[in-house]
């Protein structure tokens, strides 16, 4: 049985939205169009592959036991498509590209704006979230490339960036006992703002590396909800600098741990040997940009 990818994509779009038009709008196909698709589908496979529910459509049971495999026909596909381009000296493709707020607000425009240049004809899609979606993203086919910490509970590939500062953010009425560093002893038993802990494992290795029992008191996915609350004195919290080089205008002070605590970032993929010709250069261009920068340090 040969597949037409296309109604396969359609097909996973739909699974996606939960909803035909929603598909329909974001692919560019009536309502009718995507159901004749689904209706094509059905007869190849010979079974359903939708049923309806109360907000839209959602897979049947046996689809459900296809879509990791029909993400990986999609994903080979455009990888196809887009090294027979390159034989033929045309760049084109897709690159779909996981990262976490921090990243996508400080960083990674500037890479985006470099590679388009370069690369008009390949786009950029963006899909935001900590660790954990990171992980199901890469493993089930759903992005191609990630930025963030190295995982743990996959089997991937990983290509080291560089290193990022972690930070105690505290209120402007805590009393310092140094103006250049937080001493991390002052967490233990303190009222604490933190990330998830899938958001957040480097934190919570320092803690635990230390022997630091903080009162977590809250805790928020976004970190500049947590910058607010530590503005309002609800407690003391831990976040990268990345995150607080775009945070201005606030009431909080910012100080380097003591002792010295760090993250590694870097990009997170399926496999380098297999990556599609636009994912190879995409890394290119961000490997670039990251020494033009620390050459300029």
């Amino acid at each position: 049985m040969i597949m037409d990818t296309k109604k396969l994509e359609t097909l996973l779009k739909v699974i996606e939205y939960g909803s035909i038009t929603k598909a329909g709008e974001d692919l560019g196909y009536t309502q009718s169009g995507i159901s004749h698709m689904i209706k094509s589908i059905e007869r190849d496979f010979g079974f359903p592959v939708l049923k309806r529910n109360r907000t839209g459509v959602e897979p049947t049971d046996d689809c459900k036991r296809m879509i990791p495999t029909l993400r990986q026909m999609v994903n080979w596909n455009e990888q196809l498509e887009q090294i027979i381009a390159s034989i033929n000296g045309i760049t084109i493709g897709k690159v779909r590209v996981g990262t976490f707020t921090s990243m996508s607000v400080h960083w990674i425009p500037k890479v985006i704006k470099a590679f388009q240049n370069q690369y008009p004809n390949i786009v950029i899609e963006l899909v935001e979230g900590g660790g954990q979606s990171l992980s199901y993203g890469i493993e089930n086919g759903l992005i191609d490339i990630g930025f963030g910490l190295r995982p743990t509970e996959i089997n991937v590939d990983w290509i080291p960036l560089f290193e990022d500062c972690l930070m105690a953010v505290i209120p402007r009425t805590f009393q310092l006992d140094s103006a250049e560093h937080f001493s991390i002893k002052h967490f233990d038993q303190s009222p604490f703002i933190a990330l998830p802990e899938y958001f957040d494992r480097e934190v919570q290795s320092v803690f635990e590396t230390h022997g630091i029992t903080p009162d977590i008191k809250f805790s928020s996915t976004d970190d500049y909800t947590i910058i607010s609350m530590v503005e309002q004195g609800l407690g003391l919290s831990i976040l990268p600098q990345m995150v607080l080089q775009g945070y201005i205008h606030c009431r909080v002070q910012t100080l380097p741990l003591e002792p010295y605590c760090k993250r590694q970032l870097g990009i997170v993929l399926p496999s380098i040997k297999n990556a599609s010709p636009a994912t190879e250069k995409f890394i290119e261009c961000v490997k670039k940009i990251i020494q033009i920068e620390k050459e300029n340090q």
